[in-house]
């Protein structure tokens, strides 16, 4: 006798989502020099949230694939962030993170997030979180959003999602 117990999208919480996608956008970008030698990519977090928390949940079962990093912590020495997760939306603490961290990812929520300068922020779109992706913030960075990403993303190019 089989038994199959299905999972449905609805049994995960929404920041379970975000923290599980935060993981997944190190492998579904092309980091081309950057890529870790040691294949442990750095996982940076500007805050603490809920799915902070489950990022480094998630983080700390992968010892062998990933870091993770509080940098709120006032560490000054933490460098090479791969993926920078924030709750923040203001433009001037976006630039900051820019600037501090100029080959990460800078990751947060909400369409004023990408408005405001970031990369990739989640929004609901009927009712999942969805990446939504700022192409034009992403020019001139050291990676690329690979095709797999850029599939299941909302498309923001000019502010109009």
């Amino acid at each position: 006798m089989m038994v199959s117990l299905g999972v449905r999208a609805s049994d995960f919480r929404d920041e379970d989502l975000k923290a599980v996608y935060l993981f997944r956008f190190a492998f579904l970008t092309d980091w081309k020099d950057r890529q870790p030698q040691n294949g442990r990519y750095q996982f940076c977090v500007d805050g603490n949230s809920v799915v902070s928390r489950r990022l480094q949940d998630v983080v700390t079962q992968k010892p062998e694939q990933a870091n993770f990093r509080d940098i709120t912590q006032g560490d000054d020495n933490v460098l090479g962030c791969h993926i920078v997760y924030t709750t923040e939306s203001a433009a001037a603490r976006i630039a900051a993170l820019r600037t501090r961290f100029p080959d990460a990812l800078i990751v947060g929520e909400g369409e004023s997030f990408t408005a405001a300068g970031g990369m990739v922020a989640f929004i609901k779109v009927n009712n999942r979180v969805k990446p939504l992706v700022n192409l034009k913030n992403l020019l001139g960075t050291s990676f690329t959003l690979r095709s797999q990403l850029l599939s299941i993303a909302v498309i923001d190019v000019e502010g109009n999602a």
